[in-house]
């Protein structure tokens, strides 16, 4: 099922639904005229046929799909508009990694998220919202019937700057 776009006071909600990272960069030019986007991320558990579905293919499948990974990731950097991600639940995978790229992350307080560290040998662990907090990964944890508002409010009252490097900076009412 292909990502969704809404609009929310001016802030443009993707949700998204295990679509190809290809197709999710080619939406982003699509997105004009708003405020902020807010990537919505693990309203569901993956399904066990999806994680299949990733160790199945073939190494250049692989190698083509962190390669737009990448990109997605690079032109989520780029967007002059503040980018909040809204996880409803556990990520992993490729969803945490769109969360790492956006400028704020609003977590579940019953989410958790995995944290991937390392080059040469690569360690996975998974951290709870609690720590994700108090560790900077996350910027807010509410309750999970509101991830999605907070992010959208997080995404209203940020104010994004275009120099060398984007930031996101909270700006008083």
């Amino acid at each position: 099922m292909p990502a969704t776009v809404e609009l929310a006071d001016g802030v443009a909600v993707v949700r998204l639904d295990q679509d190809p990272p290809a197709r999710l960069r080619a939406l982003l030019p699509t997105l004009t005229g708003v405020r902020g986007l807010v990537l919505h991320a693990g309203s569901r558990k993956a399904s066990p046929a999806s994680v299949r579905g990733v160790i199945g293919v073939s190494a250049a499948a692989r190698r083509e799909h962190v390669r737009e990974l990448r990109a997605l990731r690079t032109a989520l950097a780029e967007l002059p508009v503040p980018v909040v991600a809204a996880i409803g639940r556990s990520v992993s995978g490729d969803l945490a990694a769109l969360a790492d790229a956006c400028d704020r992350r609003v977590l579940a307080d019953d989410g958790d998220l995995v944290r991937v560290t390392g080059t040469g040998v690569v360690v996975a662990r998974r951290v709870d919202a609690a720590e994700a907090l108090r560790t900077g990964l996350v910027d807010r944890v509410v309750a999970p019937g509101h991830v999605l508002s907070a992010a959208v409010e997080l995404a209203k009252q940020c104010k994004s700057t275009q120099d060398s490097r984007k930031s996101c900076r909270i700006v008083a009412p």
